[in-house]
């Protein structure tokens, strides 16, 4: 599973603390623990003045080419950050062919940032139901699929929670019908933590049944696939997992959608629970 963090605060200010800064930083987990490298591919995106969507990325390792990291998280000077190192688990697609840029993460468009912590096994069928979104996605893996289907539900609801919320109920849908196909598999999906990002607002979905008693990377005892957060004086921060070793962080329930948004110089912080 992947590794995502992404943080908001009302003034245009770097990450760079939680991306490269520490022992538990994004950087850091991208190299903790063997057989477990995320090594295909990173990415760091932002908001430039004016409010439009800029990622950084590469489809090399991080841990082993921490330059032009460095150099993404010094650039991203932004009210939203939304950082990701990837390590690929796309269904049916050759390991060899998923380390290519088009599916590194995060991926951008109309206004926003988006990455996935998770596989989805219903792709090809999800893709199916994305009428003119389709012709939209480039690379062959299955978060940008999602995020796809993310923003057609953002053009239908007009709202990051309920977009999330209703793409969650989309494929929960196509899982009653699809079900038999995947003999023995209780959910259609390791995990669906989704971090939907603008240039002033965060959105954040937790979901990822825990199948197995793996832990987080770097967190001793934290459960794999439970999302991290903090508020600080003056920002919010979302983590697969506490991205450094000081106090405050928080475990997101599952299911779970967190808002964030600044207005007015403000920083508002909201939680919904989802029912399944």
């Amino acid at each position: 599973m992947c590794r995502i963090t992404a943080s908001i605060s009302p003034a245009r200010a770097t990450s760079e603390d939680l991306l490269c800064g520490g022992p538990k930083s994004l950087l850091a987990q991208a190299g903790a623990v063997k057989g477990r490298f995320q090594d295909d591919g990173w990415g760091v995106g932002f908001f430039a003045e004016g409010g439009r969507e800029a990622v950084i990325k590469s489809p090399l390792p991080a841990r082993l080419n921490s330059g032009p990291f460095l150099r993404a998280a010094a650039k991203a000077r932004s009210r939203v950050t939304l950082a990701h190192v990837r390590y690929a688990s796309a269904p049916g697609v050759p390991r060899a062919k998923q380390a290519r840029l088009e599916n590194t993460q995060p991926f951008s468009g109309g206004g926003f940032v988006f990455a996935h912590n998770g596989t989805l096994f219903l792709r090809d069928e999800i893709r199916s139901l994305l009428g003119k979104y389709a012709s939209r996605v480039k690379g062959s893996g299955d978060s940008e699929v999602l995020f796809w289907q993310v923003m057609k539900m953002l053009d239908a609801y007009g709202s990051p929670a309920a977009a999330l919320e209703a793409a969650l109920d989309e494929i929960r849908t196509v899982w009653v019908s699809r079900r038999d196909s995947l003999p023995g598999r209780k959910f259609p999906y390791t995990g669906l933590n989704l971090f939907l990002a603008s240039e002033d607002s965060l959105t954040v979905l937790c979901h990822a049944p825990r199948s197995d008693a793996r832990t987080s990377l770097m967190t001793p005892g934290w459960e794999y696939g439970r999302i991290a957060w903090r508020r600080e004086r003056d920002r919010v921060v979302f983590s697969s997992e506490p991205a450094d070793a000081a106090p405050g962080w928080k475990k997101m329930n599952d299911p779970e959608i967190a808002s964030a948004s600044v207005s007015a110089g403000r920083l508002r912080l909201s939680f919904k629970r989802v029912q399944l």
